[in-house]
């Protein structure tokens, strides 16, 4: 527990971007008990925050002191769809429902309900009700787009938060679900273009700030997921994305993220690879296989757990457990069967270059242009002497698809190129 409280320690005094933004609004509340805005914002930052029982507090005292208003009595309810707790989320909707029936709000709340209990027939009666009292009203169209992207409804969804940033073009809501629905849709820079948007309007919201930096990567990523975490304290997935991010340039720091993130929640498959990952290159390889076989047991079918299997079989020369680890990553992952990869690699490193062909060969059959793949067929035939078959393969890789060294495989096409004309120079003057 203390490596977990130093380290929100330091990350909150490293960039407290989102961790001030909470304080500063603390205070504003603090100061004005009888300013509803004041209240309102703190209250929200509260529940993004996921501290629900402050937040409840906070908005319930707004709720009051605005003469329990629909549009504060709505915001109390906010807490308990942010829980996605039904029970409450009616409680909630019923406090509204007392004072203000008919009103617009007592339907989106009711359809908020139903959409926690994932009732979403339900939840578009309501809806269809709360346009029909109030045609504009933001609430409503964005609790439709909500609902049309559970239903994986691209267009209407699409249509409906168009309509509630027409409504208010102030929140950021309808452009992070337009960043979920893109998501979803696999259209992932029409994702990053509307997440962006709801960042611009909302800097300070951790959901947004992960959304953006598990899809971009690099020092911006960093930036993002560090406030993230430093406005949601003990969010595991975050702190697993922001240690990924650091394996390579900090490995201390990333383990630290790991262990972090499996004090605040111990089952968490990703933190156990990641952390077994990095105690086998750390020489704890005892430790390292114990971590990867937890998560084993709580995703028994992972890929990504095979795979680092393999490299600790690999690295401690237990080939043949390398090669089966390897086998089984790649069926466990037909779509991206990397583990066929790293076993040509290895049979290659071992001079099997039979083996390597095999892997590689399985490999070509889904991803016949992949440049990686292509190189190390390359590779097998100068093994095998087969330089003509090698610059095929190389000339090939340089014009494939995905990362490869391409300076290296120049390399290597020269050096072909170079062994055959000595060949064919040597013959000449027998």
């Amino acid at each position: 527990m203390l490596r977990f409280v130093l380290l929100t320690a330091l990350l909150a005094a490293s960039l407290p971007a989102a961790a001030q933004d909470l304080a500063t609004l603390e205070s504003a509340a603090r100061a004005n008990r009888r300013d509803v805005a004041a209240q309102t914002a703190y209250g929200r930052a509260l529940i993004r925050a996921e501290r629900y029982r402050d937040a409840e507090r906070v908005l319930r005292n707004a709720a009051r002191v605005a003469g329990d208003t629909p549009e504060a009595l709505f915001e109390v309810a906010r807490v308990a769809f942010a829980q996605e707790n039904y029970r409450k989320s009616r409680a909630a909707c019923r406090a509204l429902e007392r004072g203000h029936r008919g009103h617009v709000l007592t339907h989106v709340c009711r359809a908020r309900a139903f959409l926690v209990w994932n009732r979403s027939g339900r939840a578009f009666e309501e809806l269809e009700a709360a346009v029909q009292a109030q045609g504009d009203h933001f609430e409503a169209h964005l609790a439709l787009g909500d609902a049309h992207r559970l239903r994986a409804a691209t267009s209407e969804s699409e249509t409906s938060y168009r309509a509630a940033i027409a409504a208010d073009a102030t929140r950021a809501e309808p452009h992070y679900g337009l960043g979920l629905l893109y998501s979803n849709a696999r259209r992932t820079d029409d994702a990053v273009g509307a997440f962006r948007a709801a960042l611009r309007l909302d800097p300070a919201d951790p959901d947004t700030q992960y959304q953006i930096a598990i899809r971009v990567g690099g020092d911006e990523a960093r930036r993002l997921l560090t406030s993230a975490v430093a406005a949601r304290t003990g969010w595991p997935e975050a702190m697993v994305a922001l240690a990924e991010l650091e394996v390579d340039s900090d490995r201390a720091a990333a383990r630290g993220h790991y262990e972090a993130a499996l004090e605040q929640a111990p089952n968490n498959a990703a933190a156990h690879i990641g952390l077994g990952r990095i105690l086998i290159a750390e020489g704890e390889a005892e430790e390292g296989e114990a971590s990867l076989r937890r998560a084993l047991e709580i995703v028994p079918n992972s890929p990504d757990v095979a795979l680092a299997l393999g490299e600790l079989y690999e690295s401690q020369e237990r080939y043949q457990d390398a090669f089966g680890q390897y086998r089984q990553a790649a069926t466990l992952s037909p779509s991206d069967p990397v583990g066929l990869l790293r076993g040509a690699a290895l049979a290659l490193r071992l001079r099997r270059d039979v083996l390597a062909t095999g892997f590689l060969d399985r490999y070509l059959q889904g991803k016949p242009n992949s440049a990686r793949a292509l190189e190390l067929y390359g590779d097998a035939m100068m093994a095998r002497r087969d330089r003509n078959g090698a610059r095929g393969y190389y000339e090939r890789a340089l014009r494939g698809q995905g990362e490869i060294d391409r300076a290296e495989v120049q390399r290597k096409l020269r050096e072909s190129q170079q062994q055959t004309q000595r060949r064919q120079v040597g013959r000449a003057t027998r």
